[in-house]
């Protein structure tokens, strides 16, 4: 018999004893209430379209009463402009979506949910005026500013009464960890950083491999072969596998009969992305790597194309602007200290491919007079006083709009790193060269989830970022990391 046909035989009699096993009458009680996450998100959409849609409704009945010709003007305008209700509707949803309205995570914070819904109503606001200037065929202001107050009277106040529902009723949802090794302690960490998320570790099951048992203390409740009793009496809704060894055959079947009995089961950096938006580069092996990085859509050549047609559309777009901004800089430039206007400097492309990177000069001409690389630090005397605003506001990546065009750069995706010290961290980091599977880009996932670092440690955690990207790359995020970019350098977020 061959390997294939042996290994092939096994796996069905591991299905064949979870599926004998549930037929003998070991089918788990219910497990209690539970409200996962895409469960949560759903309800906060589903509100805000109910109420978005309320709003709409009251905002035509106000202004028709408002107005000489009530009914008549408000039939007119209900029948013959019916399409400007999807398009605020529609808007606002968007808006809403990049501001973090619908993240889970944050959703129960009252005075962060003021601050979205306002920054929704500003938003909407000036994109209507500009609207209203360009074309005399838009909506009056009066019904405009209806629809604003309303939707974001009731929105907030819908958002309220989730943060205190979430108090009050227990959404919690319970978790069982397989495990007792370091990626037990890291999971463990990350859900008690998100406690809006609600979920609770009840207890971590020994797996049996002494080596990676903790210093720390962790509530053993049981050994793996006590699984199914254990799910049972602690009313267990998901259970999640953070061994820090293969995963055997014994334990596979015990987890398929709580798969069956509808007990999520999940690998540790699976819901680790899932609640910190970056991948656990240092508790994953290459086979679960590789398997992330298969079949996704940025290697996809239409998704690609797709993707280099948004990059010009909307570099070219905003062109003109860019081009008034670029020589009031190079001005400052040159007052504030002497030497060139743009820097110059060789990075890595797509899988290390070396290109130079164009930049305006922030640094004095001397920077690096010995010739050796080394990163920017904090208060950093090489740094010039334009310079600094430049790098506060991330000013001084504009000229590489010039490498998109070129096709060497995205507007989203990894920063490019030079050579010297891509070598260097690609040794110390695993997987760091996963990065450089895409084009790099302008700005980029890590970029607006952490700040400026300048140590291998921070390049280890940009690298998280960097592969959570590659992973789930889409329009959408590329649409969410470039509004998120404003918002980092509305608040000076830059080195």
């Amino acid at each position: 018999m061959s390997y294939r046909t042996g290994k092939q035989d096994m796996t069905t009699a591991v299905f064949e004893n979870a599926v004998n096993a549930l037929g003998r009458g070991r089918a788990f009680r219910s497990q209690g209430y539970r409200v996962p996450f895409s469960e949560r998100r759903a309800l906060l959409i589903a509100m805000d379209t109910l109420l978005i849609l309320i709003s709409l409704w009251c905002a035509f009945v106000l202004w028709g009463r408002a107005d000489t010709g009530a009914v008549e003007l408000l039939n007119y305008h209900m029948i013959e402009r019916w399409y400007w209700a999807p398009l605020l509707f529609g808007g606002w949803w968007v808006l809403a979506w990049l501001n973090d309205l619908y993240d889970v995570p944050s959703a129960h914070d009252k005075a962060l949910s003021v601050v979205r819904v306002g920054t929704v109503a500003m938003v909407g606001l000036c994109i209507y005026l500009c609207a209203f200037f360009l074309s005399p065929d838009t909506l009056p202001r009066i019904f405009f500013l209806n629809f604003l107050i309303l939707a974001s009277f009731v929105t907030i106040v819908w958002r309220f009464g989730y943060a205190e529902l979430s108090q009050v009723i227990p959404f919690y949802h319970r978790v069982l960890v397989i495990g007792l090794g370091e990626r037990a302690s890291t999971i463990t960490q990350a859900l008690d950083l998100a406690p809006g998320l609600k979920y609770k570790v009840v207890g971590y099951v020994d797996d049996g491999n002494s080596a990676s048992v903790q210093a720390t203390e962790m509530p053993v409740v049981g050994r793996a072969d006590e699984l199914s009793h254990l799910v049972h009496q602690l009313h267990v809704n998901e259970v999640v596998v953070a061994i820090e060894h293969h995963l055997d055959r014994e334990l596979f079947q015990l987890l398929v009969e709580c798969q069956a009995n509808g007990i999520r089961v999940s690998w540790m950096p699976d819901l680790y992305e899932k609640v910190c938006r970056k991948i656990p580069i240092h508790h994953i092996d290459p086979a679960w790597a590789l398997q992330a990085m298969q079949d996704q859509p940025l290697f996809s050549r239409l998704q690609l194309g797709v993707k280099r047609l948004f990059d010009l559309v909307l570099v070219l777009s905003v062109m003109p602007t860019i081009m008034m901004l670029m020589p009031l800089i190079a001005l400052a430039i040159k007052l504030d200290s002497s030497g060139p206007v743009f820097y110059r400097q060789k990075r890595c492309g797509r899988a290390g491919e070396p290109f130079y990177i164009y930049k305006f000069r922030t640094m004095t001409t001397d920077a690096e007079k010995d010739g050796k690389a080394r990163w920017a630090s904090a208060n950093d005397m090489r740094i010039t006083k334009v310079g600094r605003v430049l790098r506060k506001m991330r000013l001084d990546e504009l000229p590489q709009v010039f490498n998109i065009l070129r096709g060497e750069m995205s507007i989203v995706g990894p920063r490019p790193e030079r050579p010297e010290f891509v070598e260097e961290l690609q040794k110390e980091i695993p997987y760091y060269r996963t990065r450089l599977m895409v084009k790099p880009g302008l700005t980029g996932w890590a970029q607006v989830h952490y700040d400026y670092g300048n140590t291998v440690e921070d390049a280890a955690i940009k690298l998280q970022y960097d592969f959570y990207y590659v992973r789930y790359w889409s329009i959408w995020l590329d649409l969410y990391t470039i509004f998120r970019t404003f918002s980092v350098v509305l608040q000076f977020k830059g080195m």
